[in-house]
């Protein structure tokens, strides 16, 4: 079923919202249903995005350091092309593009071929989606890239995030879906329980367990090794179920496979199996042809539609707990860094406590994408960005949390939060230069501070990616503890009674710890901080993270701009 012409606007307005990293709330799920519910909305996506894409990537070659905002329009009929391609830096020549293939953005949209790339996401950029930059890993032979109802074993050997690369191992999954891509190009989707063993980066081996295999022409010749032999692919599309006494089906989707058993005789040891074909391995080794399975495999299709269902689910748990942390009494402070404006230079306390709200001034930082797609944050990238904040009242008892992604880890400090120090109780949260959390407090009527770090919190595993950061200052238990996505890190005994303050504060920098050679400067990205009246205990700061958490989106499914 088509679009009506109110419904394109609709949801073109609704598209440019979303690559303006300007769409939240009610706005963001009716997008989410529309694309779940409508396959006319999902090629209309998939059209803007590639269009977004290409134009933004002409207007960056194109433009020179002009303000293009103010230059004149060439016609009249620009002001519907602004508005079609606001999101994007350079206007002017977008339109100049724009006017060679576009008669009306409803026109095009309408109209265009339904064979539309849907790789827009291949593009080159800075932040191609909502996942975090990973380290390159030398011995990485694939990466985890989409997941749903994931659970992993007790006793796996990796248990990686969504895009995190992963070395020669084994995968064992309790259950739910996983996609592994293989670096040389083929992919399989791993359905739990299922134990598979990563090789080389074009060979895995199947324990037990269901997958389902796409090969692409680049990867030929990819392998899967059974307890019953070997499977070679020929360019192809197939399936595999391995029980745990090993007894094999093998399934064939797709051009054909050649089945190497290693429990037959020499001539009987290879077979073809062509497209449409089925073979059960008994556990003598013995082939039988069967039928094919009345249902397929998972694929990477349905591992997408669950994936943006869970992440639905997901969005709308944390949008939940958002509001529960805005309306509790006892936050002093909340940024959610949630639906903001690309160009604004306030970032709103989202607290609904009675009294002063504490809004923040920007300056230097950028507006981002947050650790999901919809999600805002604030960059920080020269050395004197941070925000501006004032919390004048002291703290008894305080849990201090957030979202944080670290670019680069300063030698000497890197804060989070840091007070001014010439107050009694002047706080500061950051990570110090050997990736440890650490919590000062100014002591009474001295220059000395009370020093409270954790164990090492940032090995270079995690720069680059999202990590929640908790610590919890308890007058009543006397206790100061540190937690890393969700788990205690340390703890330790408070050496005096002494409350907090965090009177003219900044995000994201440190005049007290710069030297001649180094900003003391947070470089990396903020998603979400909230300062609270009260120590929290371990279950809540496991909640924090648990729901908290970034979920990717497929990558299909996620808007890249160069």
């Amino acid at each position: 079923m088509s679009l009506s012409d109110q419904e394109i606007l609709e949801l073109h307005e609704l598209l440019d919202a979303l690559v303006e990293n300007n769409l939240a709330g009610e706005r963001f799920r009716r997008l989410e249903d529309w694309l779940t519910e409508s396959e006319a909305a999902r090629r209309y996506y998939v059209r803007f995005m590639e269009m977004s894409a290409g134009l933004s990537h002409y207007a960056e070659e194109r433009l020179s350091d002009e303000d293009v905002d103010d230059r004149e329009s060439p016609d009249q009929d620009e002001g519907k092309l602004i508005r079609f391609v606001r999101p994007l830096l350079a206007v002017a020549a977008v339109l100049a593009l724009g006017f060679l293939f576009l008669s009306s953005p409803l026109d095009f949209f309408r109209d265009g071929s339904e064979n539309v790339s849907q790789t827009a996401d291949s593009s080159s950029g800075k932040d191609s989606s909502n996942n975090s930059s990973i380290p390159f890993d030398a011995e990485a032979v694939g990466v985890l890239t989409l997941a749903a109802g994931l659970e992993w074993a007790a006793d796996s050997e990796y248990r990686p995030d969504l895009q995190e690369p992963i070395r020669p191992g084994k995968l064992k999954l309790k259950s739910g879906l996983a996609q592994i891509e293989f670096l040389q190009g083929a992919y399989v989707v791993l359905e739990g329980p299922v134990e598979f063993e990563l090789k080389t980066s074009n060979e895995g081996n199947l324990h037990y367990g269901k997958l389902r295999a796409n090969v692409p022409q680049v990867a030929v010749g990819f392998t899967i090794d059974t307890p019953r032999g070997k499977v070679v692919d020929l360019g192809t599309e197939f399936g595999l179920n391995v029980k745990k006494d090993g007894i094999t089906e093998i399934y064939v989707y797709v051009g054909k496979v050649l089945f190497e058993g290693r429990d037959r005789g020499v001539e009987l040891a290879f077979e073809e199996i062509e497209a449409g074909e089925a073979v059960y391995i008994n556990d003598k080794g013995e082939l039988s042809w069967i039928d094919m399975p009345s249902e397929a495999f998972f694929g990477t299709a349905d591992l997408s539609n669950r994936s943006m269902e869970e992440a639905q689910r997901r969005h709308a748990a944390w949008i939940d707990l958002s509001n529960e942390l805005a309306s509790d009494a006892r936050t002093a402070l909340y940024f959610s860094f949630d639906d903001h404006r690309s160009w604004s230079r306030m970032l709103r306390d989202d607290a609904k406590s009675e009294g002063k709200r504490h809004d923040g001034a920007i300056v230097g930082c950028e507006w981002s994408k947050g650790r999901w797609v919809g999600k805002g944050a604030l960059s920080f990238d020269g050395e004197n960005d941070r925000v501006h904040i004032d919390l004048p009242d002291h703290l008894e008892s305080a849990t201090l949390a957030a979202w944080v992604r670290l670019e680069t880890l300063g030698s000497v400090m890197t804060p989070i939060i840091c007070a001014d120090h010439s107050s009694a109780g002047a706080g500061f949260w950051g990570i110090d230069g050997e990736g440890r959390l650490v919590l000062r407090a100014k002591a009474m009527q001295t220059n000395a501070f009370d020093t409270y770090v954790s164990s090492v919190a940032f090995s270079k595993e995690r720069i680059g990616r999202w990590v929640h950061l908790a610590t919890t200052y308890d007058a009543g238990n006397r206790m100061v503890s540190h937690y890393v996505n969700g788990r205690p890190f340390s703890r330790e005994k408070m050496k005096r009674e002494l409350s907090l303050l965090f009177a003219k504060s900044e995000l994201g920098y440190s005049r007290y710890f710069s030297t001649d050679r180094e900003v003391s400067a947070l470089h990396g990205s903020i998603d979400e901080f909230s300062l609270h009246e009260r120590a929290f205990e371990e279950e809540e700061i496991r909640r924090l993270y648990e729901i908290g958490r970034p979920y990717a989106m497929p990558p299909r499914l996620v808007p890249t701009f160069p």
